[in-house]
Order: C-alpha cells, then sequence, then structure tokens
C-alpha cells in the first residue's frame, strides 16, 4: 500500500525543506520561528506522524500546559473543518484515545499529545521524537529531562515558539542559527507564500491588525519575528526598548572606584534574587544578578561575599521580611546576616505594588545594564507584566505572579531602598504619580 502525504494534506513552499532536511539530509534538531498563520503547529504534527510511519517508536508532541494541547492539537479543526488529528491517512491509524490524547499506529508506533507541566508522567518512557509548541512557555527542566533518552535512541526534537527577547528560546535560536546540524528559520511574513505564489499575509493584513488594535510591539513579534518586542503589556518594555536603542544594554562591568550596592527579593521555595550595583555619574550600574532556590541565607551571603570580595562594599538593601524570625536559631535573619558581615538596611514594603513598579519607572533612564551577566535578569523585567484578562481586555492591578516576580521585585527592593535613602522628595512624587496612574490606567 502507497500512501501520499500530499493526498491529505497540503504543505506550503517554505514547509517542503522540513520535511526533506528530516527524511534526506539526517537533520534530528529543528528550530522552527516563523510568523503567525503560517502553520506551525500542523506542520511539526505533520513531520511528527510521517516520522511515526518511518520509525516505529514512542513520539511525543508537548505545549506547555495539557489544556493548550487539547485545544491546539487534538481538537483543533482547519478551514475545510477538519480536525488536525484525522489528517493523517486512517488506513495507518490502529487507534485513537480520546481522553489520554494517544495515537496508535499500526505500525506500533505510539504518539503522545500533552503538557510539559505534566512531563514527570512520562519520564521513562523511551522517546524518540519530541516536539515542543511554543518553546518560549515551556520549563527547560522538561526537555533536558528527556534529552539522555533522546541522545541514547539517535532520536529527534523539534522546537517551535513565538519570539521574546531573552527567553531560553531566544538563547537557543542565538546558539544554532548558524549552526550547520539544525535546522533553523525565522520567517515573517516577507518570505512566505502559498503554493500559487500568492502572500500567505500581506501587508494590508498587518494595516487592518494595527488598525483593529493590535499593539505594535505584538505585530513585530508575531508577524516579523522580532526577538526584541516586548511584551504586551510588560511593565517596563518602554525602558528596555529605549535602553536597547540608546546602548545601555551592552558592556557596563564593575568599577572598582565606586561602591557595589544590592537589593534582594528573599525567598526559599520560591526564587532567592539579588540585584548588583553600583550609581556614579549619575548614572545606575546593573552589573550582576543572582537567583537560586531551596537554600538557606547563609549560602546567597557566602555567594554574594565571594562575588563581591574585592569590591567596595556599599549598602544591601533587603525588603521587610528580613525582620522576620526564624523558628530556629531564634534570630532574625537580619540578625544572622550581620554575624556574616551583611548589614541589611530594612527597605518598609509598600502599601500598593505601583509603588515599587513605578520607582524601577522613575530610575530606569539612567540603569546600565552589563548584559553578559544579566540575561536571567533582563528575561524577568522583559516578562514583568500584569496580570491580564483576554476575554474583557482588561489588566489586573497586580501584576501576574511568575517567575518573573522575583527578580522585579529584588530591583524594586533596591529602587525604593536607594530613593528612600537618598532621593526622599521624588520618592514621594513618584507614589503620587503611580497612585494616580493605578486609578486612571487599571
Amino acid at each position: 500500500m502507497i500512501v501520499s502525504l500530499s493526498d491529505h494534506v497540503k504543505l506550503r513552499p517554505q514547509q517542503i525543506p522540513l520535511f526533506d532536511a528530516y527524511f534526506n539530509k539526517g537533520i534530528r534538531n529543528v528550530m522552527r520561528v516563523a510568523h503567525r498563520r503560517f502553520g506551525k503547529g500542523m506542520e511539526a504534527f505533520m513531520l511528527m506522524c510521517s516520522a511515526a510511519i518511518y520509525r516505529r517508536g514512542i513520539y511525543g508532541y508537548f505545549l506547555p500546559t495539557i489544556g493548550q494541547s487539547r485545544r491546539v492539537i487534538w481538537q483543533t479543526i482547519g478551514s475545510d473543518g477538519k480536525r488536525l488529528i484525522y489528517r493523517f491517512p486512517e488506513e495507518l491509524v490502529a487507534s485513537y484515545h480520546h481522553s489520554e490524547q494517544i495515537i496508535t499506529l499500526k505500525n506500533g508506533s505510539i504518539i503522545y499529545v500533552s503538557g510539559s507541566d505534566n512531563y514527570k508522567r512520562h519520564i521513562g518512557m523511551d522517546f524518540c521524537y519530541l516536539v515542543w509548541d511554543e518553546y518560549q512557555d515551556t520549563n527547560p527542566n522538561a526537555v533536558d529531562s528527556f534529552r539522555p533518552m533522546i541522545t541514547r535512541n539517535k532520536g529527534f526534537q523539534h522546537f517551535l515558539g513565538t519570539p521574546r527577547a531573552y527567553s531560553h528560546f531566544g538563547e537557543m535560536y542565538e546558539k544554532h542559527r548558524d549552526d550547520p546540524n539544525w535546522f533553523v528559520t525565522n520567517l515573517t511574513i516577507d518570505d512566505t507564500y502559498d503554493e500559487f505564489g500568492k502572500p500567505i499575509v500581506t501587508e494590508e493584513d498587518i494595516e487592518q491588525e494595527r488598525k483593529n488594535g493590535m499593539p505594535e510591539e505584538l505585530i513585530q513579534q508575531e508577524y516579523y519575528g522580532s526577538f526584541s518586542a516586548a511584551i504586551r503589556g510588560a511593565y517596563f518594555s518602554e525602558g528596555l526598548q529605549l535602553a536597547n536603542k540608546e546602548s545601555r544594554i551592552g558592556h557596563f562591568p564593575h568599577n572598582p572606584l565606586f561602591p557595589t550596592h544590592t537589593g534582594w527579593d528573599l525567598g526559599w521555595d520560591d526564587a532567592m534574587a539579588i540585584w548588583v550595583i553600583q550609581v556614579y555619574d549619575g548614572k545606575i550600574f546593573l552589573i550582576d544578578y543572582i537567583e537560586d532556590r531551596s537554600k538557606g541565607l547563609e549560602a546567597y551571603v557566602h555567594t554574594l561575599n565571594a562575588k563581591l570580595k574585592n569590591h567596595r562594599r556599599g549598602t544591601d538593601f533587603a525588603p521587610h521580611d528580613i525582620e522576620n524570625h526564624e523558628l530556629g536559631p531564634g534570630k532574625s535573619r537580619k540578625d544572622q546576616a550581620r554575624a556574616m558581615g551583611v548589614n541589611f538596611r530594612t527597605v518598609p514594603r509598600p502599601s500598593r505594588k505601583m509603588h515599587g513598579i513605578q520607582a524601577i519607572r522613575y530610575m530606569f533612564p539612567r540603569f546600565h545594564f552589563h548584559e553578559k551577566a544579566l540575561r536571567k535578569g533582563l528575561k524577568h523585567l522583559t516578562e514583568y507584566r500584569p496580570q491580564y484578562n483576554e476575554k474583557t481586555d482588561v489588566y489586573s492591578l497586580d501584576p501576574l505572579r511568575n517567575a518573573a516576580t522575583h527578580g522585579a521585585d529584588a530591583l524594586q527592593t533596591f529602587c525604593l531602598g536607594w530613593m528612600g535613602a537618598f532621593e526622599k522628595e521624588e520618592l514621594r512624587n513618584q507614589i503620587k504619580i503611580a497612585n494616580l496612574y493605578g486609578q486612571m490606567i487599571y
């Protein structure tokens, strides 16, 4: 029996080289960046199913959550009214297990469609092929957990997603964009067309998106493959874009002539975050960023003391919970730190979260980022944003609590502490602005 894929799905001209890379050139790693409406998900799913016929094994298609995998792959329906999972030739399929989202092929291959938020339930499965869709929102630990078996099985991994500055997806793109052993693309609307030679998305379509209210940063991200475009609604998007434009993100290492300060966010189960900062010549230089979790205060103090061994120590700003007493030693963490040589200055808790956010915004034009040491910190500032309700198109009063929270909170500690110590009048002005801003915008 001969089955032709072209009888069941129509590939765009720009999708054919990917199939050629897998079946004819032996490429084992793919990073597909392409604009919205190109069909990345359909392409990845059909390539995986085709590979499952070619090589019997266990295959996995992961999105960040199980709910996304159900909506984007298992339940999705094309413009012709046909479900994606039924596009594969039915004569090659043995069964569909809808509750578990499993496809079993007649040759014995098994295809799992799932969420990387629940990746641990799949550990131990001998995957030979994995797709990571929306990888910018995927936990990188999931990929690392399966990497050994993919290597052992001489397997294949396919990464696709949306460009985002300082994300692990962006770092992977920069690392492998010129790697001959990888198939890497970044297709914009100027690069793609259908089988009739017509653009998939036209400039007129983009202009209509603008008229309909789509933010420019989202247009650049979704249609032009920009890894530097800001996230919609992010608190510091304008500040970061201006800093990049003014070359304030670059090479700004430690200056031994001036003292070094720190701003902390305390955590245990959550991350502990520390910004290392110098202030001179009317500028603020962010020169290092430290983040870890599940360690005691002593470990972070030792790490910081080692890093700053040859620095002139300035002020260490800590949030209000540095005053908390721990049950074991019966001392506050501030007292414990003092015994180790760090004299924290406690920063009072702001009555509104927006006060700390506004303090950062006010100081942002003075920020200079030592990019090499701050990639994780910059990622957090890029992604720090309010909660957003897509149905009502309304932003919440409160920030979204995610991985970006701790880095942003640590910088808020520094800014509030610095202004409280050296710019008190301006801090009062910024709090007034923050109160007005909150009422007007949210």
